[in-house]
């Protein structure tokens, strides 16, 4: 699995790229968000900080931009339960306006809890509010987050910062894509011991035109990619057959 207080951090980008393929919904992997705290291992990034120390991470081999720690000889068939602790968000440290609204914060935490429940549900697991021997205590954070002031109308639209840069193909599309950059850790529930980390990011791609807004509904694509990706690697660890 793939900056401040704990955890998982996001950062939330717009750009265009002249090398986009023309689909929607496609997802690969991007550097993370740059932070204020140590550089992780073989690279000049930054990590937000969230994890605290980032010397035992190692790049995830075949995946640019990915780092994880896995404790040795830890015994993952007996994890068949999970609980989710609040989400962090990590600011960009060059942020010129470093707030971000309660009610938006509440949005996203929300959202982002109910699809990784539902993706954890669906692969057959149950998800407590309470830590306890064989629960896996998932605590994760969005980095580089920049924040800009938010209109007083209420609206689908996230008050964070996009930038769009304008190529255009021959059907006259401006392709772009939104970036989630994070970090998490993964604490045994009975211990608190961490036995899982991770810092990266994804993008996902859209080819419509688009101005500087991002909606939290063009989120969702790359949460729901992180959410599959837990799961999946959590499966593979216990043995079971991917679904």
């Amino acid at each position: 699995m793939r900056r401040g207080t704990i955890c998982i951090a996001a950062a939330l980008l717009l750009c265009g790229c002249n090398q986009i393929a023309q689909r929607q919904g496609e997802s690969k992997p991007v550097e993370p968000a740059l932070g204020r705290g140590e550089l992780l291992p073989g690279s000049q990034l930054r990590g937000s900080g969230f994890l605290g120390s980032y010397a035992l991470l190692k790049p995830v081999a075949g995946t640019p931009g990915e780092w994880e720690f896995v404790k040795p000889g830890v015994h993952w068939q007996p994890y068949d339960t999970i609980m989710l602790r609040p989400m962090e968000v990590w600011l960009n440290p060059a942020a010129e306006y470093a707030a971000i609204q309660p009610q938006i914060y509440a949005q996203i935490e929300r959202s982002v809890r109910e699809i990784v429940t539902g993706e954890f549900q669906s692969g057959g697991y149950k998800v407590v509010d309470q830590p306890a021997p064989g629960v896996l205590v998932f605590h994760y954070a969005l980095t580089g987050v920049t924040p800009m002031r938010q209109g007083l109308d209420p609206t689908d639209v996230i008050p964070i910062k996009a930038a769009v840069t304008a190529v255009r193909y021959a059907t006259g599309t401006e392709p772009y894509y939104i970036a989630l950059s994070g970090e998490m850790e993964v604490l045994d529930g009975g211990s608190g011991e961490r036995v899982y980390a991770m810092v990266g990011a994804r993008r996902s791609f859209v080819t419509t035109l688009k101005g500087r807004d991002i909606t939290w509904s063009e989120l969702r694509d790359d949460v729901h990619f992180f959410a599959r990706q837990w799961r999946t690697r959590l499966d593979a660890a216990r043995g079971r057959p991917p679904k």
